[in-house]
């Protein structure tokens, strides 16, 4: 059984570890795009849903309205976002979709990604790396609040590859 000690060094290695793959993530992100972390993580959501309105990225990105206008605005001037035609139950609102060059960034970012995380798992082996699958389904949704916590936290992440049936977040509601 672990001491208290123990229990206290692995809570603050399990931190540490925590905030350099976040570290490590923007700084790929940066280096592959040139894009801050708000910029790829509105990306990421408008490239895993084209059509979201500004409402449904502001809540997904976890910005206020008028900062994800300015967001998409600058997007738009950089040729990576269009406004596109209104969207169904409210003409005002419009939706987003990636250009090809935003496509493109969309991408580089999941590429970024999953090099990061990679570099990470190879120092794993095969039975750890299963193991450790195991007790990240277990922990994150303790580390996630029901409500708008669910998506946010999910901002960057391949949904291409995460198996919505065994997601350990959509599981808890």
């Amino acid at each position: 059984m672990a001491t208290d000690r123990e229990i206290s060094r692995l809570e603050n290695i399990f931190g540490a570890m925590s905030l350099a793959l976040v570290d490590k993530m923007e700084k790929a992100f940066a280096d592959e795009t040139g894009l801050g972390p708000s910029a790829i993580a509105a990306i990421v959501q408008i490239g895993t849903e084209p059509g979201l309105t500004i409402e449904t990225l502001r809540r997904l990105i976890a910005l206020s309205h008028s900062a994800t206008v300015r967001l998409v605005d600058q997007l738009v001037t950089s040729d990576l976002v269009l406004r596109a035609g209104g969207v169904e139950g409210d003409k005002r609102a419009r939706s987003l979709q990636l250009t090809e060059s935003g496509r493109t960034l969309f991408d580089k970012s999941l590429a970024a990604r999953r090099a990061v995380i990679h570099r990470a798992f190879k120092t794993l082996e095969p039975e750890e790396t299963e193991q450790l699958g195991r007790l990240a389904e277990k922990l994150l949704p303790a580390l996630v609040d029901l409500g708008d916590d669910q998506d946010v936290v999910c901002r960057v992440c391949d949904q291409g590859v995460c198996d919505q049936d065994r997601c350990p977040i959509t599981v808890m509601t």
